[in-house]
């Protein structure tokens, strides 16, 4: 046993001997990067003039070396042109560092400790501008401009990218591709896209992509087979090569981390995947005026989570009652129920609800019917023992279908906003009722934010909404019956001075804390595996990511849909 243990800890030595000198050089160096600018010139003959104006703050040991990072390996380096603060460089080699880059010598114009220095880089890549794969009208260019090792970069940074459009192409022909443009305007007669990136960190890739018509463009033609032949070589590449150096070493390794990927995958929950394909529309704008839990499918929450919030949104509007809160168990109101003969016909039975919703002043959503249909047919049932799959299939697939023609990505960053905003302002009201009076109104956009427990409370004061609390002389909230029905059981508020920071038992006491046990029950009834996730609702191209880049790694980039070309990582050294 001892001698296994002493060959172990032998291993774990050489490994460590092996790795020293890259981790010292790696941590020597300590560096900001306050600015890094990037202009692009799209050449008629397809190719792109890149001209990187990067300024680093040096804190650890003198920046003589710059790594970056290059869209792609058919490169001159005679092309290129290096300064630091108008001081020509002469030195430009490949990299030995990044695999798709070069290295820019700084020699006697080295940036010294606690100095400051601005590295200008031109250079010009062939096989820039590619057929755009959408629109058989328009050229394509996308690029990620170089980066560096996050282990060395201190700070933020303010990142600017400029594509300068050929001459002739109008402002109103340029769209820009999955990021949009912070400005575009003419230049010198050329249009320019320009993407801006306020206090970002310059250690991971900002990918920018853009269309705009090809006529007088040279463009690479390249299918989709072609793409995945050239991606599938590169990487067997870099894995083969990887393999034969490390393998040796890597097996425990590998052996281990995957027990434990297992381990961790097994205690996960699962991870919701219920929206089918939607196509990302270029400029298809927000959909605006989804419900909340429209809006929970759209942001791909739990769907438990999205359940409850239906549950809750009837019983706020009056058309099912509680019976019992453990488990939770609700019924149809009468006004909302079928007759014999109505039970048969749906028409009929809807017909008949939404006329009562009329008189009572609220609103039937197409989705909330199929559940009425199922609490009205199953009486006395508890909501996590109801066979809510298909009702929930047809929330998630009408959804899906409203997102028709619109941006999904741009429509769920709106919906992180308004349920970050509802929030914010809750938060904000410090006065009891007024507070109440808010949540009485936005609490289905706050209980979306993950954090929603924290504005239910103010002092030892537990909020709860209209349809679970009714008001006993001494001012607090009580188990009773109200106007919606049975309410669950909540404590009375103490006359006691606020406390500042709730115990445990005031937020299991809460309705923050009867929520969140209501919707833990209703995981076991709708299950993401359950649900069969419905057929895309329109076709949307697919791609593949450029890898990120940091040091000493490798660098691969393609894009389907939209043909590109990606810059990788760099970093100084």
């Amino acid at each position: 046993m001892k001698t296994r243990m002493c060959k172990v800890a032998l291993l774990f030595l050489v490994i460590s001997l092996l790795w020293l000198p890259v981790m010292v050089q790696a941590q020597s160096y300590r560096f900001g990067v306050p600015e890094l600018k990037m202009q692009v010139y799209v050449q008629p003959d397809g190719s792109a003039r890149i001209v990187y104006d990067i300024t680093f703050e040096n804190y650890g040991h003198a920046i003589d070396v710059v790594d970056i990072g290059l869209p792609h390996d058919d490169y001159d380096i005679q092309t290129m042109r290096a300064s630091v603060d108008g001081q020509p460089l002469t030195d430009i080699r490949k990299s030995t560092y990044i695999d798709t880059g070069v290295e820019v010598h700084l020699d006697t114009y080295a940036i010294p400790i606690n100095q400051q220095g601005t590295l200008h880089f031109e250079c010009v890549m062939p096989d820039m501008v590619y057929a755009d794969t959408t629109n058989k009208e328009k050229a394509s260019l996308q690029i990620t401009p170089t980066w560096f090792d996050a282990n060395a970069v201190q700070g933020n940074s303010t990142i600017e990218i400029r594509v300068i459009l050929p001459e002739g192409v109008l402002a109103d022909e340029v769209f820009y591709q999955n990021m949009p443009f912070s400005d575009k305007f003419e230049e010198n007669g050329r249009v320019v896209a320009l993407w801006e990136y306020l206090n970002e960190r310059a250690t991971e890739a900002h990918k920018v992509g853009v269309s705009f018509p090809k006529r007088g463009v040279k463009l690479v033609e390249i299918t989709f087979w072609d793409l995945l032949g050239k991606w599938l070589i590169g990487a067997l590449a870099v894995v083969f090569g990887f393999l034969t150096t490390c393998l040796p070493i890597l097996i425990p390794f590998v052996m281990i981390l995957g027990m434990m990927w297992v381990f961790i995958q097994m205690a996960k929950p699962p991870k919701p995947n219920y929206l089918p394909p939607i196509a990302q529309v270029e400029g298809g704008g927000i959909k605006r005026g989804l419900t909340a839990p429209e809006a929970a499918v759209v942001l791909e929450l739990p769907l438990n989570k999205v359940f409850t919030f239906v549950i809750f949104g009837m019983l706020e509007k009056g058309l099912i009652r509680q019976t019992d809160d453990t488990p939770m168990t609700v019924e149809v109101v009468e006004e909302f129920r079928g007759n014999t003969a109505e039970k048969e016909d749906g028409a009929a039975r809807r017909k008949l609800r939404r006329e009562a919703a009329q008189q009572k002043g609220v609103v039937i959503h197409k989705y909330e019917d199929a559940f009425l249909d199922l609490i009205e047919a199953n009486p006395d049932k508890p909501l996590n023992k109801l066979e809510v799959v298909k009702p929930m299939e047809a929330l998630v697939k009408d959804t899906a279908e409203k997102l028709q023609g619109f941006d999904l990505s741009d429509t769920q960053d709106y919906y992180r906003r308004v349920v970050a905003r509802a929030m914010e302002q809750a938060a904000a009201i410090g006065e009891l009722e007024m507070r109440e009076q808010y949540l009485d109104k936005h609490l289905p956009w706050v209980m979306l934010d993950k954090e929603y427990r924290s504005v239910l409370m103010v002092g030892n004061h537990h909020y709860w909404p209209r349809w679970a609390r009714t008001i006993h002389a001494g001012g607090g909230v009580a188990k009773g019956v109200s106007a919606a029905g049975a309410a669950p059981k909540a404590p009375a508020v103490s006359t006691a001075k606020s406390r500042i920071n709730p115990t445990f038992g005031d937020v299991a006491a809460s309705f923050a804390g009867w929520a969140e046990t209501t919707m833990g029950g209703m995981a076991g009834a709708i299950m993401p595996s359950s649900l069969k996730k419905p057929a895309p609702v329109s076709r949307s191209s697919s791609g593949y990511r450029s890898s990120g880049g940091s040091y000493h790694r490798s660098c691969a980039c393609a894009c389907a849909g939209c043909a590109c070309a990606c810059a990788c990582a760099g970093g100084g050294r």
